[in-house]
């Protein structure tokens, strides 16, 4: 099973609106009226039906065994109480689940018996059915290809995409597991934290917001990359309040844009953080940075510059990830992280 290395960008619906659809999903389960007893359907919410982007899938009984194929939903099982039984992985010498996803107090779920089963675009089916799985989370984007083989596997749940919409596909996996209360609870809570923290950043920088922005080597040809407010790091820059730096594109379809040496100017703000993709020294990703930033234009930068970590900043997708990269902006600002 295979995937193209690049997610697409889809701009994210309203979270209450998405919040409102999977409760009534999950509503229609119980028969007319969402009572239970018009039906003699059990009242622990199951079975129950999962509207989602490639189809309608029932989950006969609550999942005590969730396969997600996807960091974000690796993410949004644990910070919802569910157990994970495997998961992907982007190095084949990858053998746990990332320390800031497991010892994070938003982590309310267990891993014990989580174990890889691939790569994130080459999937090994045996090891996938060898997790014996009673509910597999992922995205069409990432393995939309796959949908009717992982359902013969067990019930299967897909979103459009993962990043920007790190929000609505906690709120999906919350129908899966008859959380949705509990999803819209924890996505209010982030929203208000970061609005708190972006609030003492504001005041600590005089008033004003500060200009950010996020950039990313990642061995791409292309040159380095720079985030704008349409990826899953744009969106919670936004939810801080911070503006982004004059060379952001906000303007942009797509969650990045690629910056050529000559065009490093571009990546300039009072803030700019760097992420780098961990390639175990395969893709040379490594001697890429280290000749961008050894280049002319990169010591013309006027902003802040502090390297940050590339597995939740940029990787992690989820609301675990999210509460991770406030921590370090509360560290890197001087303020209280508004715990």
């Amino acid at each position: 099973m295979t995937l193209p290395p690049r997610m697409r960008r889809l701009t994210p619906p309203s979270i209450a609106a998405a919040v409102t659809v999977a409760m009534l999903t999950a509503c229609g389960a119980s028969g007319p009226g969402g009572n239970p007893e018009a039906t003699n359907e059990p009242t622990d919410g199951y079975p129950r039906t999962v509207e989602h982007f490639l189809g309608s899938t029932e989950i006969p009984a609550a999942p005590e065994r969730v396969l997600p194929l996807d960091a974000a939903y690796v993410d949004s099982t644990l910070a919802l109480g569910g157990n994970v039984v495997g998961f992907t992985t982007f190095a084949e010498d990858v053998t746990s689940l990332p320390e800031y996803l497991v010892n994070s107090d938003w982590n309310v779920g267990t891993s014990d018996e989580a174990v890889p089963v691939g790569l994130l675009w080459d999937l090994d089916p045996e090891l996938v059915a060898s997790t014996d799985p009673d509910l597999i989370l992922s995205a069409q984007v990432r393995h939309g290809d796959g949908y009717e083989q992982f359902s013969e596997v067990a019930p299967t749940v897909m979103s459009e995409t993962t990043g920007a919409t790190w929000k609505e596909n906690l709120v999906l996996t919350g129908a899966a597991l008859d959380a949705e209360e509990e999803a819209g609870r924890l996505v209010t809570e982030f929203e208000e934290r970061a609005a708190a923290l972006g609030e003492a950043i504001v005041e600590a920088n005089g008033g004003e917001a500060p200009t950010v922005s996020v950039a990313r080597f990642a061995g791409d040809a292309e040159g380095v990359r720079l985030y704008t407010p349409k990826s899953y790091i744009g969106v919670i820059l936004e939810d801080l309040g911070l503006e982004p730096g004059p060379g952001v594109e906000t303007e942009a379809e797509d969650i990045v844009t690629y910056h050529s040496q000559e065009r490093l100017l571009d990546l300039d703000a009072e803030y700019i953080f760097v992420a780098t993709y961990d390639d175990g020294g395969a893709d040379g990703v490594q001697e890429s940075k280290e000749e961008y930033m050894s280049a002319p234009l990169w010591s013309e930068l006027e902003g802040g510059i502090t390297e940050v970590n590339d597995e939740y900043w940029i990787s992690g997708v989820g609301l675990i990830a999210a509460h991770a990269v406030l921590d370090d902006v509360a560290e890197i600002f001087d303020v209280d992280p508004q715990r």
